[in-house]
């Protein structure tokens, strides 16, 4: 590996760790439904999938960087892949938000609750949004990120880049097969690097685009404590 690739794909690294740090100092402890102050459940329920996710994505993130470092490229792999689920998810909170007057309450709870507590254990439970549909959907507002996506499941399910590519290497004069770590560091690290800060930069905008639209909603809502009369003015 030369020193400008190693620059490249260790500052990518570097970049990573710093948003990674941003998470770990913004991770909430609570969602209080009182605080929130309105009578609809739909924003304690978005609130609660947000704060989740961002918990679940610290630790994917701060764990990535850190196999990473070590060129652990499968495990890696499987963390940062798991970062794009979770940006793809907080942007569907985020298209929910931002289309909110098209839903019923109704509507509005059954998408929530799909996001809250699906699960395909349970058949009394919600059935979960599929982490591909999440993935058509975000892809949409962000071209690109769908392909990116592939790339990872390459590396993360048994094909040739997560088997043969990342652990053998043949030497066809001499007809043998060589095994071990490290025999495409170039390849392998500057692809996992920059997936690494994308997906974590593109869950962190999605996660403040929330915080940004979050007060224009809530004023909206009708209150647990409407304004008390004042009263006749003098």
């Amino acid at each position: 590996m030369s020193s400008d690739e190693k620059k490249t794909w260790l500052d990518d690294l570097s970049e990573a760790r710093g948003i990674s740090a941003r998470l770990s100092a913004s991770l909430p402890d609570s969602v209080d439904i009182a605080a929130i102050g309105v009578l609809s459940k739909a924003p304690f329920q978005l609130l609660s999938v947000r704060e989740a996710l961002i918990w679940r994505t610290e630790e994917l993130g701060r764990n990535a960087c850190d196999v990473l470092e070590r060129k652990d490229f499968t495990v890696a792999a499987m963390l940062i892949r798991g970062i794009a689920e979770s940006a793809a998810m907080v942007w569907y909170l985020l298209e929910i938000l931002e289309q909110r007057a098209n839903y019923t309450p109704g509507q509005l709870n059954d998408k929530l609750m799909r996001l809250f507590a699906g699960t395909k254990l349970w058949q009394d439970m919600p059935d979960p949004v599929n982490v591909l549909t999440l993935v058509e959907r975000i892809d949409r507002k962000l071209p690109g990120f769908s392909a990116a996506y592939d790339v990872l499941s390459e590396y993360v399910h048994p094909n040739w880049r997560g088997v043969s590519g990342l652990y053998s290497k043949i030497d066809q004069p001499n007809f043998i097969v060589h095994f071990g770590r490290g025999l495409r560091d170039e390849e392998a690290a500057s692809q996992l690097a920059h997936a690494l800060v994308s997906g974590l930069m593109t869950f962190e905008l999605g996660y403040n685009n929330i915080s940004d639209l979050m007060p224009e909603w809530i004023d909206g809502l009708e209150k647990i404590w409407p304004d008390k009369d004042p009263g006749p003015k003098n």
